[in-house]
């Protein structure tokens, strides 16, 4: 990860001498060491940037590792929960859980192309898509929900670490006094165990983004072997594979008031619903890749494989031992505590207190890849003058706390329906995204253009707003919005509502992509630069050939070229007419 070095006296004091010294000591740097910016501070930063050369350090494995450790994580061991409170047996549950994670298996590597190819990260490429302004709504609301959850997870993770606590401490940490009021939300313990979790979760804040796969590689492989450890303790001494009928038992109650069809598509949708936030999230990965099949295929299949062998997984634990305690416990560390419970040995607790220190540490890595590093890029794509990803990453864990996630799990359905409501939103921007790469653009982005604010900037559109793309999101969002509601007040949604809900994350998808596509057939976006219009229009033409978003010339001195008016061109000369931008130094 590279030396760290201590700062000199002098180096140390520098930044207090005047108020312009702190003011440039707190501004995010500008530009890569050795490597020229493209953009000036309004649009760029260091992190905003294309990833340079040096600092792609993901190869072929590391996504695998990363979703496989994704995946077998809390919310994948609990997936199965969520399919049979639909309405589904578990044979149901199963098939929907293979079409929804074959689904978002393609989604994932479609999603991971524009970052792979030219090696930025969300922020940047839906400038290209939304236009320089339009871009900040969809930053912000992913970065609310970033915050919203980097907090849940913390919380997770302390209840896990109340788990280890017992294992050690055994009934001196089970009979905590709890000195709070009931109104509080949390208990004592509760509370002591989430923050020493966050204790242990902040210094990590600072690894930037180039070196967190070391994380997710161990994680990859730890993970899985505690999830089969903790399966075979369950199958050992519950009640067996036989028992998974008890899930079924469960779906049939469910199914009595919804049709065989519909809670087959809410299944689906809520395969997604798990996946929804990382599918967003894959540029700000992707582009530290050292080649475009390291986010390919094999990340897609990664996707599908752990997604159903977690889902067996958890589903088959839990019922196992439902049949031996009478209770179905899906989240894990209630599982834990039922197990620790009914034997209380020191094997036990030492079986317990390891596997428990897996999904502990699951928790942590889910929180860096799913939560702060995409808030960080967020915040350097808001705040690209004085926020880099290591900065919002620190920001992303002060904030987690300050929204007190145990209050937002106080009312635990309402909450959840809030968080599945992110599906209507991020499904039909993932449409647009993909429409306007691979369709639209045939995969060809101008790297410079995307931190050029000028007007006549490829990217600018109309204001700095692509209108096309904001009214396809719209109008597929809102085909969500109705079924949303009905999650809160359903005695005023029809049923037809309530269904269109239950397949939310296709449904708005499909409008978003089709609506998406047909107003570019009326409305063509431009693809090149004013005074490139000759260029092959070949499917990713710009990225290929070591050319990865870039014209011969763009990158001298980090010029941007920008023409103060459309230059005429003929069919067979590449013409190169404008003004040059300042050349921003620093």
């Amino acid at each position: 990860m590279g030396k760290v070095q201590l700062p000199t006296r002098d180096q140390f004091v520098a930044p207090f001498r005047s108020k312009e010294a702190f003011v440039d000591f707190i501004k995010a740097p500008q530009g890569n060491n050795g490597h020229a910016p493209i953009g000036d501070e309004r649009w760029s930063n260091k992190d905003l940037e294309p990833t340079p050369v040096e600092q792609r350090t993901w190869t072929w494995f590391n996504l695998p590792l990363y979703w496989f450790s994704n995946q077998f994580s809390l919310v994948g061991w609990n997936t199965g929960s969520a399919l049979v409170t639909v309405g589904l047996t578990w044979q149901q549950s199963f098939v929907s859980a293979c079409i929804g994670s074959f689904l978002a298996a393609v989604v994932v590597v479609l999603m991971a192309r524009p970052g792979v190819k030219y090696h930025i990260g969300f922020p940047v490429i839906a400038r290209s898509v939304m236009g320089m302004y339009g871009s900040y709504f969809f930053v912000f609301i992913r970065a609310i929900v970033c915050i919203i959850w980097y907090g849940i997870q913390s919380f997770y993770a302390g209840n896990i670490l109340s788990v280890m606590l017992r294992c050690i401490f055994g009934s001196s940490w089970e009979n905590f006094t709890n000195t709070l009021s009931p109104t509080a939300s949390v208990t004592s313990k509760q509370l002591l165990a989430f923050f020493m979790a966050w204790l242990m979760e902040f210094p990590f804040m600072w690894v930037h983004p180039r070196h967190i796969h070391y994380i997710f590689t161990v994680k990859g492989f730890i993970m899985p072997i505690a999830a089969f450890a903790v399966f075979g303790w369950c199958m050992a001494n519950g009640g067996g594979l036989g028992a998974m009928d008890l899930a079924s038992d469960e779906g049939e109650l469910a199914a009595s008031v919804t049709p065989l069809g519909w809670s087959i598509m809410a299944g689906i949708n809520t395969i997604f619903g798990s996946l929804s936030p990382m599918l967003v999230n894959q540029p700000d990965l992707a582009r530290y890749c050292k080649k475009p099949r390291d986010a390919g295929i094999t990340q897609g299949i990664s996707v599908f494989v752990a997604s159903i062998i977690v889902f067996f997984l958890g589903m088959a634990s839990t019922t196992s031992m439902q049949a031996a305690y009478g209770v179905a416990y899906w989240n894990i560390w209630d599982l834990f505590e039922a197990i620790l419970d009914h034997h209380f040995g020191a094997g036990a607790r030492a079986g317990i207190f390891f596997a428990a220190l897996a999904f502990y540490f699951g928790v942590f890595a889910t929180n860096f890849g799913a939560n702060s590093i995409p808030f960080g890029s967020d915040m350097t794509g808001l705040f690209p003058k004085w926020l880099t990803i290591r900065r919002g990453q620190v920001l992303c864990a002060i904030l987690g706390v300050v929204v007190q996630p145990w209050q937002l799990m106080k009312n635990a359905s309402a909450f959840l329906s809030f968080l599945g409501s992110y599906n209507i939103f991020m499904a039909p921007l993932c449409a647009v995204i993909i429409v306007d790469y691979f369709i639209a653009r045939k995969g060809n982005i101008h790297v410079p253009s995307c931190y050029d604010g000028k007007k006549t900037g490829l990217y600018w559109f109309w204001s700095g707003v692509n209108w096309s793309g904001v009214v396809a999101w719209l109008l597929g969002t809102t085909m969500g919005i109705p079924g949303l509601i009905g999650q809160y007040q359903p005695q005023i949604i029809s049923a037809a509502a309530q269904n269109m809900y239950r397949m939310g994350w296709l449904l708005t998808f499909f409008t978003a992509a089709t609506i998406y596509y047909v107003v570019t057939l009326f409305v063509k976006p431009r693809v090149f630069p004013f005074g490139r219009e000759s260029t092959p229009f070949e499917r990713e033409w710009l990225a290929n050939e070591g050319r990865e978003g870039f014209f011969d010339g763009d990158r001298d001195g980090g010029e941007i070229y920008a023409a103060a008016t459309p230059p005429m061109t003929d069919g067979g000369e590449d013409v190169e007419i404008g003004e040059k931008s300042p050349k921003v130094t620093f």
